[in-house]
Formats: structure tokens, sequence, C-alpha cells
């Protein structure tokens, strides 16, 4: 799934939404609200002595005899995390929603596609994006350059990972934490079977991230239609075949799985956190997902 030229030039107008001021080393184009030697008015202040003689507001003295110095908004690079879900369970393509199997993107491939998404953004706002794959532990980071090509070398970087089956995020989080030293914004995309999801989110607003959650189901998960009495099931993270399954445990099942997406919901509106929930479809609309979603539940402005 690529991201074609269209949807790349509208994605150059946009920036990663932020809701606190994270300072960064470099110049780049995100705002950091910090009073300093930008190029965006903000504010006055008297002058002291000592003070840059460029800075000061000439309009202003020759109206008011009063020197002033013009205080504009400092643009610095935002750091931008990436923690991408890469395991087993994120490659299940249980059926579109006609009931066909087969013919829908796999969460992970829409996963990618979300994170390149995000991260060209990042990149054309010379932000610093770090990519995090992981499953049953974190995996090797991802810190590309500052420059749009870059966002070429995340796909393979997230496909070309080995970790430990199984999803482990507030396990992730933890390592995530010791070693990250650019607090910033932090968005998972994953489908989170892992119950430990919820610690891993608050550890990271206790460490005074931004954070933002994409999260992806397949139609099957939810409501596509059984055909039969019996069904051979496969667990997306181990592989292990479950045999003879029955019609209501399947829907006991998906009920379950019903039930914990509107808990996703009541926890990301409890605590402020942006979400966008998809389904994968035939085959995902990247535009209105990144466009539409994205910019509608407060990821991108």
């Amino acid at each position: 799934m690529e991201l074609g030229p269209e949807l790349l030039a509208k994605l150059e107008l946009l920036r990663i939404a932020t809701r606190r001021v994270h300072s960064g080393r470099y110049a780049a184009r995100t705002r950091s609200r910090r009073l300093g030697a930008g190029i965006d008015f903000a504010d006055h202040r008297s002058y002291t002595p000592g003070d840059d003689l460029k800075y000061v507001d000439w309009t202003l003295f020759a109206r008011l005899d009063t020197l002033m110095i013009r205080l504009s908004e400092e643009e610095t690079e935002l750091n931008v995390h990436l923690l991408v879900d890469v395991s087993g369970s994120m490659e299940l393509d249980i059926g579109d929603r006609r009931g066909t199997p087969g013919e829908t993107d796999p969460k992970s491939q829409v996963a990618r596609s979300a994170a390149l998404a995000l991260a060209y953004v990042a990149l054309s706002n010379l932000d610093q994006v770090h990519v995090w794959p992981f499953a049953g532990e974190l995996g090797r980071p991802l810190v590309p350059a500052r420059k749009r090509a870059e966002v070429l070398k995340i796909d393979r970087h997230l496909q070309d990972c080995e970790l430990p089956p199984g999803t482990d995020l507030d396990g992730a989080c933890k390592r995530f934490l010791q070693l990250s030293r650019a607090r910033g914004v932090a968005v998972i995309i994953s489908d989170l079977p892992d119950p430990s999801w919820q610690d891993a989110v608050k550890r990271l607003l206790h460490q005074r991230y931004d954070v933002g959650i994409v999260h992806l189901q397949a139609p099957g998960e939810l409501e596509v239609p059984l055909r039969g009495e019996r069904f051979d099931l496969v667990d997306g993270e181990t592989g292990e075949i479950l045999r003879g399954v029955t019609r209501d445990e399947v829907e006991a099942f998906r009920a379950r799985a019903r039930k914990e997406r509107d808990e996703v919901v009541l926890f990301c509106r409890h605590h402020g956190v942006p979400l966008v929930q998809t389904v994968t479809g035939e085959p995902t609309d990247l535009e209105h997902l990144v466009l539409t979603l994205f910019r509608g539940r407060g990821l991108l402005k």
C-alpha cells in the first residue's frame, strides 16, 4: 500500500498535533510556543540594556518614543515517536465486510502505511522521527535523517525486524522510556490485543508525552457472517490451530472484541488521548484515514 504523490502533497501541508511544549535541539517548523527569535510575532516586552537592537520594534518607538523588544515564537523540532505493533496478530486477514477472506489489507500493512504517513508529515516539517517496532519486546529503533526521502526506510525496517512472539505493549513502553531521551509525541499503532495497553499509555502520560493511538481491527474480528456450526481457528499470535470451535464460542469472542473496542474509546476520552479506530477494508482508503480521521481526531492539524 503506497502513499501516492497526490496524498504526499497534501501531507506536506499538515503538522503533527501536540498539546504540550516540547523543546527540540534544532530549528524546524513546529511552533514551540517558547518566546524567542522566531518569525511569528507573539508579544512585546520592555527593552533592557544588553538586548540586541535588531529586535527593537522601531515602528512602535516612532509612535510611542519607547523602546520595546519584539518577541516571536521559536520554531524547533518536535520528536515524534511511532510505536508500531509488528506482532503476529497484525497479520490477521479475517474476511472483508461481505465475509470473503483474503480480500482485505492485513492490519500490518495498514499500520505501516499509517506510520509512513505520520513520519512523512513530521519529516516535511523537519521534525525528528523515531520508529519503534514492538511485539513480545521492543525492537531496535530507526531514527531517519530529517529528510522526506528517508521515509522509504521505515517500511523496510518494520518488515525486517524479528522479535519474540506475542504482544507486550507495557513491557515495550517500559523499555522505550529507559532508552528514549527525547520527550515529544508518542503514537501507538496496534490492534491492542494485550490487556496491558492501558498501563503503557498511563506510563507515557505520566512522563509527559503527548500520546495518540491508532487502533486497527479486521472485519472478521467483529461481525463477518458465519457459515457452519464448527470452525478451525488460528491463534494470531502463536499460530496454534484451535479445532472444533463452536458458533457460540466465536460469537462470544466477537462480543468481547466489541466490548474491548468500546473500552478503548472510554479510556481515551477519559485521559484526553486522541484516538483513531478503523476496521481494515478492501482496500483501505488511506486518504480518508489520514486526511479525515487523523485530522478529525487530533493526531494531525
